[in-house]
């Protein structure tokens, strides 16, 4: 058995540790911002830009084959973090991105079993459908969303009106964004633990690909 297999119950409740402290960080700052978060604020409603470009990467390393996965997938979604990593004043895109991205690429550093790849197929799955349902789910019900500590007052005074360069809902109402990504990770957090406990057949899946 390789170690990729071996240890993955422990991969993935790392996963899962990973996504629950990305949630925390989201309902911290959504709930109780500090007057120096402005920063903080515009780095989590990028990571939720970001995760656009995040979420089709599992089915990716999932499916293609490890020379692929390493030398192109790695380096391209490496280029998009470091992207926009530059246009937040903190490194949290950039480190969630190796945390991330490290525990999908554990499939392209070995053979694992056909088991292992559907579930990881399905994760990504869900997770791609789960952001787009969401997304506009937020958008429509953005009227509703308290704004908490997220609110007018706090928006001023920390000087997030005036530090922004650009407008659009996530970023002149960022309790959206806020709330955007607080209810996805959750979310990704039960599309995993509901996985974890489940059986997935080693009958190898038609849309695999052999290596190069």
């Amino acid at each position: 058995m390789h170690i990729i297999e071996k240890y993955d119950r422990q991969f993935e409740y790392f996963g899962i540790l990973i996504n629950l402290l990305i949630a925390y960080q989201f309902y911290a700052i959504w709930s109780n911002p500090s007057i120096h978060d402005a920063g903080v604020v515009s780095t989590l409603a990028a990571l939720m830009a970001f995760e656009f470009i995040m979420v089709h990467s599992g089915v990716f390393m999932a499916i293609m084959p490890k020379k692929i996965s390493l030398y192109i997938l790695f380096p391209v979604y490496g280029l998009f973090a470091l992207a926009f990593n530059a246009m937040t004043e903190s490194n949290i895109i950039l480190i969630s991105y190796l945390l991330v991205i490290f525990n999908r690429m554990r499939f392209a550093f070995s053979d694992v079993s056909p088991a292992l790849k559907k579930r990881a197929m399905l994760t990504s799955v869900l997770a791609v459908l789960a952001y787009f349902f969401l997304i506009f789910a937020v958008v429509f019900s953005m009227d509703f969303i308290p704004s908490l500590g997220l609110n007018k007052d706090f928006l001023e005074i920390s000087g997030y009106n005036a530090a922004k360069t650009s407008g659009g809902i996530f970023i002149d109402t960022p309790h959206i964004a806020i709330c955007f990504g607080l209810i996805y990770y959750c979310i990704l957090v039960l599309i995993e633990v509901l996985l974890l406990k489940r059986t997935f057949s080693n009958t190898p899946s038609p849309i695999n690909m052999t290596d190069l």
